[in-house]
C-alpha cells in the first residue's frame, strides 16, 4: 500500500522515507509473525518500490538492544539504503538500543534533549551524546551546550504542565 505514496514523493523530486512499525521480538523463537525474515523481506521491497530511506520505527520502544544489533546488521546485508531508526523510551531500554544500532551502523536515530525525553518520549540526547563521546560514532555535539538547551525546557515545560499527560518523568 505505500507503492503509489512512494511513486508519488518520487515524481515530487522529494526524498521518500519508507517506514516499517517495529513489533514482537525478533530474538525470540516464539515471536514468528514478525520474524527478521519478514522485517529484511520487507526492506527489500520498499527498497524496489524506490524508497530513498529505511525507518524503523519502533512506536511502543519494544525494541530489544541485542534485537536492534541484528536487525541494524541483517537490514545492511539486504539493502543500500540508509536506515533511520526511531524509537521511544517506553522500556527504558532505549539508549542501550540506540547504542547497539550504531555499532551496527544505523545513520540516523530520534532523540529528545533529555529535560524533554524517555517514557513515551524519545530516548535522552545528552546520554546518547555522552555514550558516543571519543568513539567513532561521536556526534559531535558539545554535552554542556546541550544541558543548557535541557535546562531551558525544563523551565519552560513548567508552564504547560497542565497539558501534560499523567506520566511523569
Amino acid at each position: 500500500s505505500m507503492a503509489l505514496a512512494i511513486e508519488t514523493v518520487k515524481e515530487a523530486g522529494k526524498v521518500a522515507e519508507a517506514a516499517i512499525c517495529y513489533t514482537d521480538n525478533i530474538l525470540a523463537p516464539k515471536y514468528e509473525k514478525f520474524s527478521l525474515r519478514y522485517y529484511l523481506d520487507l526492506a527489500k521491497t520498499l527498497e524496489k518500490m524506490g524508497a530513498d530511506i529505511l525507518c524503523i520505527k519502533d512506536m511502543g520502544g519494544l525494541l530489544r538492544p541485542l534485537a536492534a544489533k541484528k536487525l541494524i546488521t541483517e537490514l545492511r546485508q539486504v539493502t543500500d539504503l540508509p536506515i533511520h531508526l526511531h524509537t521511544h523510551d517506553t522500556s527504558g531500554n532505549q539508549i542501550a538500543a540506540l547504542m547497539l544500532a550504531a555499532e551496527a551502523g544505523v545513520d540516523i536515530v530520534d532523540t529528545a534533549i533529555s529535560s524533554m525525553s524517555s517514557l513515551t518520549s524519545q530516548p535522552s540526547m545528552n546520554s546518547l551524546v555522552t555514550a558516543l563521546e571519543g568513539s567513532e560514532r561521536d556526534t559531535g555535539f558539545d554535552p554542556v551546550q546541550l544541558q543548557k538547551l535541557s535546562d531551558y525546557w525544563e523551565d519552560t515545560r513548567r508552564y504547560y504542565a497542565g497539558f501534560e499527560g499523567d506520566i511523569r518523568v
